[in-house]
């Protein structure tokens, strides 16, 4: 194979991995988030941050546009027209939705999830005077479920350095416990050492007042 020959084929491969890696990556956005037509509007809902993993802050983010998704105009003022609530395993909660700055269209709401599992999205109020009520629930076609930070945490968390660590926080406790004690213990000792000081210096004191007075 010629030098030419050679060069043709590392550009054909290095074009592959790149048209391989953009499927992947463009599969991985569709899949982060739910895209929805609601009459005029498109509502793309998922996570804001995504994974979302538990114990960790997130929020509710939600887009909305009226028309086509390459060309629609970002719906604003929302915020105040639009009520989110969430809901986990038959509990619910409603959140205070926000415009996210510099982001026309965008709103998110705080959220800091406790469980992993799937979690449903409601929104319902209005859109421009149009009347919705629409639920997102997270999965492998919609968006991320609430994951364990143990899926993504490196190196792993062992039982035995959890024991470790704890042992040394006892020790630790102990070592201070002692310390305190021992600090106490010699306040005391110096203290009734100045006691036994003054009496033996008032003892000495009157024994030399007692002296002093039979010689005169």
């Amino acid at each position: 194979m010629n030098h030419v020959s050679s060069i043709r084929v590392s550009r054909l491969g290095i074009t592959s991995i790149i048209v391989l890696v953009s499927l992947v990556f463009s599969g991985g956005v569709a899949n982060a988030h739910e895209h929805r037509e609601v009459g005029e509007y498109i509502l793309t809902v998922g996570f804001s941050s995504e994974p979302a993993l538990v114990n960790e802050p997130n929020g509710v983010s939600l887009e909305v546009i009226s028309g086509d998704e390459e060309t629609g105009t970002p719906v604003e003022g929302l915020a105040e027209t639009l009520n989110a609530e969430i809901t986990y395993a038959g509990e619910t909660k409603q959140v205070e939705l926000a415009a996210v700055f510099n982001a026309p269209g965008a709103y998110e709401a705080n959220l800091i999830p406790t469980q992993e599992g799937a979690y449903t999205f409601r929104f319902f109020g209005t859109i421009e005077g149009v009347e919705i009520d629409e639920s997102f629930t997270s999965g492998p076609d919609t968006f991320s479920e609430v994951l364990s930070t143990a899926t993504i945490s490196f190196p792993a968390a062992t039982e035995a350095g959890n024991d470790a660590a704890a042992d040394a926080q006892d020790d630790a406790d102990s070592a201070r416990t002692l310390a305190i004690i021992g600090i106490v213990v010699g306040v005391l000792g110096l203290a009734a050492g100045a006691a036994s000081i003054a009496m033996a210096m008032n003892a000495r004191t009157a024994r030399a007042g007692t002296t002093t007075s039979s010689l005169n």
